[in-house]
């Protein structure tokens, strides 16, 4: 895939199918996922003016947002997976921002990526002991 160029070459670099799509690891963190499912704009009775299984999903946490969304001003909040950003892939800048997503991967930018399988464990219950 022409995204990963810059990292191919990697060996942390591997992909696998994910939601219907291809998720992309590198450095031990899912980057990324690409999904080609057109046709589908809407969800939960909302209807968005974009496709939204149609183009690439930006794992990150919700922390990260604004941040990425200022250097990359095109990512939307993804309406299902909302921890996640997306480029729709019938945007203009498409290829230009999955460009600079894959570069900021590079460098190593701390804001993309999540490593998988890890989720926030649930506070623990403390019990009450009868007296």
């Amino acid at each position: 895939m022409w995204v990963c160029e810059p990292f191919a070459d990697d060996p942390s670099y591997f992909s696998k199918r994910m939601f219907g799509g291809l998720a992309i690891y590198v450095f031990d963190k899912m980057q990324m996922v690409f999904m080609e499912s057109p046709g589908d704009f809407e969800w939960k009775g909302e209807v968005f003016d974009f496709e939204i299984w149609n183009g690439l999903m930006v794992c990150t946490s919700r922390e990260f947002h604004e941040s990425l969304k200022q250097d990359f001003s095109y990512l939307v909040n993804h309406p299902v997976l909302g921890k996640w950003l997306y480029l729709p892939m019938t945007d203009e800048s498409f290829e230009s921002t999955a460009e600079g997503v894959a570069e900021a991967i590079v460098r190593g930018d701390e804001r993309i990526g999540i490593i998988p399988g890890q989720k926030k464990r649930p506070k623990k219950k403390t019990s009450k002991k009868a007296k």
